[in-house]
């Protein structure tokens, strides 16, 4: 049986930290290339909050929420198996995947 194609995987996924010891993650937002085994952590900063992870090698993007609004947010790399160039894709790629569910998000909310 080939697990791949009766079990598929996405290529993005959320980290749930919600188990018996309790929220590990305590309301921090990690996603995961299962590909690459690329775990990037999601963060909301302000252009002027910056300074603080620019020696961590952010990955900085923008999007319109629900709202109309700008929301900034950077992506902070925690582990990876890709190749340089192969993880400048994968930043492109997360940020849309983010924005799309923080629009998702904001959908399911309003829908309540």
């Amino acid at each position: 049986m080939d697990i791949a194609k009766k079990f598929p995987l996405p290529e993005f996924t959320l980290l749930d930290g919600e188990n018996h010891l309790g929220e590990q993650l305590e309301a921090r937002t990690v996603l995961m290339h299962l590909p690459t085994n690329t775990l990037l952590e999601v963060l909301s900063v302000f252009p002027e909050e910056m300074k603080p992870y620019e020696m961590h090698n952010p990955f900085g993007f923008v999007f319109h929420n629900s709202d109309g609004e700008d929301e900034n947010h950077i992506l902070l790399l925690h582990h990876t198996q890709a190749d340089a160039d192969t993880l400048a894709d994968i930043y492109t790629k997360a940020a849309k995947w983010y924005t799309n569910y923080a629009l998702w998000i904001d959908e399911e909310i309003g829908n309540l």
